[in-house]
């Protein structure tokens, strides 16, 4: 479906009008690509308008920045209602972030503030040079809107344009599963979109509402685009493992003494940190202002130790394994204390959390086709994961087969479910089912590795045409988050987070 122009106020669909000259609104559901074109364009005509940004030529042909805010107003207005009587999300519809209601209070890009500037040619002088260096700087406060047209998967940043061909129909193997009697893996392809991107490119204000609420590493990952969905039956081996990171950590008395002091004057170490004293400090025993600020801090903690022995033993061995050490010998305090004394400082072992880990998935199929059609199905579902999980060239036209790009968009993403029936009656071809509760769930995951042997009996049997008897699909899948507690939640879900589902109290989740 290519670009469709909205219906407006004026005659014959015009949406704007000036110098005499007519331009007409246009929005393609199918990408959410928008753009203010001249109307009847002669080909190769550029529109003056795309995806919430002005081109230069709008400016060259008079329109005010008063006027462009107020038809970038009305351009958000129409292409949403256009969106939401395409069906919306779930009509498969797509909206560039830009035109959301939400975002209405944002002012239209500007790709140039001064479109008319006399060219100058490369041999013209500093000026000159400086003056288009310059004028691209400025251009950069166009990068938000710039962004949001990878963000958005238009037609040109989407990859591969055979996905809707190959992938629109479910696949089933085998052909004949009963998934009206069987449990089924559902694997479900959809492109990535990065939810960051209003928090990274919001300049100072969203830089500080990241400091006053934090970042949100739990990203929301937009997944209604679906490329394809493939059924399996439920793999021979199910099982999951949940890990998070502790480690060992150690603190002798004198760190902690050193720590304890450091915290109670808080403010002034800071204060030398910024300046670089803190760094050398920590490196050894420096001189002038560096080695005032280490014997003020001794001294504090000889007063605070009130001169034990135990303290004067590990100060005067921690004193001279920093002398040696600056003077070439690496001899450490331990080893001065179990050689001389037959000690050791006490390192007050503990073992601390450390931060959550990412959970890995394998799953390895044997597909044996019995019939041509089936034999099609296998070289589909083998294409759909191979397709899926390679890194898409981003250009300016599409991204053609060897062409040179400046990017590379991530790859699609992935939805797994086990899935059952309670009602048989609910399930269908489109992915029906409920989630089986005995067995764990899968946050969105990255395919990370997918390999097939073509030869698993050890030895080449092929039908005819050379297709293989038999094909070993092994795929690994890594999630793209950890798991947190919050998500053991039977609702109170945040509201952006189509990608997660309630917990009930009868399923293991996780």
């Amino acid at each position: 479906m290519a670009f469709r122009t909205l219906g407006t106020n004026n005659t014959n669909n015009v949406f704007l009008t000036q110098g005499g000259v007519n331009y007409i609104l246009q929005y393609n559901s199918v990408n959410g690509n928008a753009q203010i074109i001249q109307q009847n364009a002669p080909p190769g005509t550029q529109p003056i308008y795309q995806n919430g940004t002005w081109n230069a030529s709008a400016t060259q042909i008079g329109l005010t920045a008063a006027q462009q805010n107020a038809f970038h107003s009305q351009a958000q207005q129409s292409v949403y209602s256009a969106f939401q009587q395409a069906g919306g999300t779930p009509g498969g519809a797509v909206v560039g972030p830009w035109a959301l209601p939400q975002n209405r209070n944002q002012p239209p890009g500007q790709t140039s503030s001064n479109p008319v500037a006399n060219p100058t040619s490369p041999n013209s002088g500093t000026g000159d040079a400086l003056g288009a260096v310059n004028s691209f700087l400025q251009g950069l406060t166009n990068l938000p809107q710039l962004a949001d047209q990878f963000a958005s998967n238009g037609t040109a940043f989407a990859g591969a344009g055979n996905d809707a061909q190959l992938f629109g129909t479910t696949m089933l193997y085998p052909m004949d599963m009963n998934i009206e009697q069987q449990d089924t893996l559902q694997i479900t392809a959809f492109r990535y979109r990065s939810s960051r991107g209003s928090s990274l490119f919001g300049g100072l204000s969203e830089a500080g509402n990241i400091l006053t609420n934090g970042f949100q590493t739990q990203s929301n990952f937009t997944i209604q685009q679906r490329v394809g969905l493939v059924i399996l039956p439920m793999p021979n081996k199910v099982a999951d493992s949940n890990n998070v990171s502790w480690g060992e950590d150690t603190m002798n008395n004198l760190s902690a003494a050193a720590t304890a002091a450091v915290l109670g004057d808080l403010p002034g170490y800071a204060g030398a940190a910024f300046g670089g004293e803190a760094a050398k400090l920590l490196g050894g025993v420096g001189n002038g202002a560096q080695s005032g600020v280490f014997i003020k801090s001794i001294a504090d903690l000889i007063r605070s130790g009130g001169g034990s022995a135990e303290l004067s033993t590990l100060l005067g061995t921690s004193l001279a394994s920093r002398f040696l050490k600056a003077g070439g010998y690496g001899v450490e305090t331990e080893s001065i204390l179990a050689r001389g004394v037959g000690i050791i400082p006490n390192s007050n072992m503990e073992l601390l959390f450390k931060g959550p880990t990412l959970r890995t998935f394998t799953f390895t199929y044997k597909l044996s086709p019995r019939e041509p059609a089936e034999a099609s199905r296998v070289r589909r579902i083998i294409r759909f994961f191979k397709q899926s999980m390679a890194p898409k060239k981003i250009t300016a036209t599409g991204g053609a087969a060897g062409q040179a790009s400046f990017f590379l968009g991530t790859p699609n993403i992935f939805r797994l479910e086990y899935k059952t029936t309670a009602d048989r009656n609910t399930q269908s071809l489109s992915g029906g089912g409920q989630h089986i509760r005995g067995v764990n769930r899968f946050k969105t995951c990255a395919l990370s590795s997918f390999s097939c042997d073509y030869t698993p009996d050890g030895f080449w049997a092929a039908y005819q045409a050379g297709q293989p008897i038999s094909t070993t699909m092994s795929m690994t899948f890594n999630e793209l988050e950890p798991i947190y507690d919050t998500d053991y939640q039977d609702g109170n879900i945040f509201s952006s987070r189509n990608d997660l589902q309630p917990i009930d109290s009868e399923s293991v989740g996780y």
